[in-house]
C-alpha cells in the first residue's frame, strides 16, 4: 500500500479521518488491518517503541478502538463546520468529554539549544489521542474551516487542509486524483472527436 495516503490531510486529525477510503467503489476501513494501523501511526509519527507486539493482538484492538472513537468524533467535527461553519454544543461537549478523560504530564524536553514545554500522554493510547486532539485545536485555531475540503475527484472521499496561496486546491493529491480527472477528460475528449 501507498504510505504516502496516510498523510495528504495536512494535519494528524484529517489523516485519521482520510483511514476510510474507497476501494472497489466501496468505503474500506483502513484501520480493520492491523499492519495498515501501525504503518499509519507510523506514517504520522505516533508509532511510540514497543507499542506493537504480535504476541499482544489485544493492544492493536485497544489502539484501533481509541482511533475509530476518534474518528467518529473528527468525522462529526467535520461535519458540523461544513454545515455551519463552527462546532455544535454536542460535538464540543464530545470533544472536552474525550480531552477529559486523557491522562496527560507536562514535560519538559531540549532540543538543539531550546528548552521546550510540552505535553504528553502517560500511556501510549493516550499519547496518540492527544496528539490527534491537539492536531484538531491546533488546526482550527489557526487555519480557516472553509480551508478544510473534499478532494474534488468524483470517486474520492478523502479531506485535505488547503494551505495553497491562492486557496484553490482541488485534489487530495495531483499524483493520485488529479491526474486520474485530466487523464478521464482527456479521453473523453478525445472520444467525442472521433464520434
Amino acid at each position: 500500500m501507498d504510505t504516502s495516503l496516510f498523510v495528504l490531510g495536512g494535519a494528524t486529525w484529517i489523516n485519521l479521518l482520510n483511514t476510510v477510503v474507497i476501494h472497489n467503489k466501496q468505503p474500506t476501513d483502513l484501520l480493520a488491518d492491523p499492519v495498515i494501523t501501525m504503518s499509519w501511526l507510523e506514517e504520522n509519527g505516533l508509532l511510540l517503541p514497543g507499542m506493537h507486539s504480535p504476541s499482544d493482538p489485544a493492544n492493536d484492538v485497544r489502539i484501533r478502538s481509541r482511533l475509530v472513537i476518534l474518528r467518529e468524533i473528527f468525522t462529526h467535527v467535520l461535519n458540523d463546520l461544513k454545515r455551519q461553519g463552527t462546532l455544535s454544543a454536542s460535538i464540543y461537549d464530545e470533544i472536552k468529554k474525550c480531552t477529559e478523560a486523557l491522562d496527560i504530564k507536562l514535560t519538559t524536553s531540549f532540543k538543539g539549544a531550546k528548552l521546550v514545554l510540552m505535553y504528553e500522554g502517560k500511556t501510549p493510547l493516550d499519547q496518540i489521542a492527544y496528539t490527534i486532539i491537539h492536531s484538531a485545536f491546533d488546526m482550527l485555531s489557526n487555519i480557516s474551516p472553509d480551508r478544510i475540503r473534499k478532494c474534488e475527484h468524483k470517486d474520492c472521499i478523502l479531506h485535505f487542509v488547503d494551505v495553497s496561496k491562492s486557496g484553490r486546491r482541488r485534489w487530495c493529491s495531483m499524483e493520485q486524483c488529479g491526474n486520474r480527472h485530466k487523464a478521464a477528460q482527456f479521453y473523453e475528449k478525445k472520444k467525442t472527436k472521433k464520434t
